[in-house]
């Protein structure tokens, strides 16, 4: 079996969300990349050490994420976010 050259998979609820892609970077680091809707936005490169950090700070917010049976809600796929500009005061 030979190695594996890329992973890619999708993030977010809907398919066009975003995009995360792990490549092996010789010699010995791991490069990640993120994109959004299509757009990279940002794209580092990890020594081991650094993926083992990250690896245990997912498990971490994995542990805290996982909702109980009781307060799981389905998603009904209605956008929730607007693009609308934001509206800021100066608090005077």
């Amino acid at each position: 079996m030979g190695k594996v050259r890329e992973i890619e998979f999708h993030v977010g609820r809907r398919s066009n969300d975003g995009m995360v892609k792990l490549s092996p970077y010789p010699p010995e680091l791991l490069q990640l990349s993120v994109s959004y809707r299509g757009e990279r936005s940002a794209s580092v490169l990890l020594t081991q050490e650094q993926v083992q950090a990250l690896r245990a700070a997912l498990a971490e917010f994995e542990d805290e994420i996982s909702p109980s049976s009781k307060t799981r809600e389905t998603w009904d796929n209605r956008e929730r976010r607007s693009d609308d500009p934001i509206l800021v005061t100066d608090g005077h």
